[in-house]
């Protein structure tokens, strides 16, 4: 999801940091990206939750991939990472639409299945409702029980997930197409995995395995495995930067797309 704002004037004059002032507009993009993109994370029961965000090399956007974390019920937590298809305030309106929908399913005991199901129909029927564009994404959508030893995840056309054990390291394939392509309940499918202390899943959006260097070679959703691992010592904060990181240096600091990131470690 990437917000395009309008570049400052010419012959602004620049805060102390170098940064143009922002204007009316671009003070409010950020405010409802902020909103979106939720609070700091606070730690739940049990798990070691980090997100991360780098923007795209461009001065006139600001902008993010959505990243949720949601605790309900009796100790479930759910867990999204959306890539929204378009830009500007049309965007805006389907990552919230994603993100408080999902929420909503999850809360009324849908399981991770069967949510992003429903998740599918209602951005395929708001579209055709309204008689607007057409509602693309990819969605990594999990949901781990309370007791911590089972998740089902949903992978709509996502690629870059794993989970890293310290036996067996699992990547997490897609299961079902994007979000918004066929109305077909049966094209989403789900997984489960056992859940042990010391699991770390981790998850990002395309802007990081898309990232390319200066010989236009991607970098590949196999590189997140390689970063999971290397820093695996650490929190999980410290683990999902250094993910959009990795991104940005084999970039050459020059990305063409986000990056979002979601670690969660599971605690003893």
């Amino acid at each position: 999801m990437t917000f395009i704002l309008p570049a400052p004037a010419r012959g602004a004059e620049l805060n102390p940091n170098g940064a143009a002032p922002e204007n009316e507009l671009q003070a409010e993009m950020r405010h409802i990206v902020e909103g979106l993109y939720g609070p700091p994370m606070r730690q739940l029961p049990g798990l070691d939750i980090g997100r991360a965000y780098r923007g795209a090399f461009d001065e006139s956007r600001y902008g993010g991939d959505m990243v949720d974390v949601f605790h309900y019920g009796d100790g479930c937590t759910s867990l999204a990472v959306v890539d929204i298809s378009g830009h500007g305030i049309r965007a805006a309106t389907n990552a919230a639409l994603a993100k408080y929908a999902l929420r909503a399913y999850a809360s009324r005991g849908l399981d991770a299945r069967d949510s992003v199901r429903a998740l599918n129909r209602l951005c395929i029927e708001t579209s055709a409702f309204e008689g607007d564009e057409e509602f693309f994404a990819t969605l990594f959508f999990a949901i781990i029980h309370s007791d911590r030893t089972t998740m089902q995840y949903v992978s709509a056309g996502h690629e870059a997930a794993c989970v890293v054990g310290p036996q067996r390291t699992q990547m997490l394939a897609a299961t079902g197409p994007i979000i918004g392509l066929m109305d077909h309940d049966a094209a989403f499918d789900h997984g489960v995995v056992r859940l042990t202390a010391g699991n770390i899943l981790a998850a990002v959006t395309d802007g990081f395995s898309e990232a390319r260097n200066a010989n236009l070679e991607f970098l590949g959703a196999e590189a997140l495995v390689d970063v999971v691992v290397r820093h695996r010592a650490f929190g999980a904060e410290r683990q999902a930067e250094a993910l959009t990181r990795r991104a940005y240096e084999y970039a050459s600091e020059r990305l063409h797309d986000d990056v979002a990131a979601l670690v969660v470690k599971v605690a003893s």
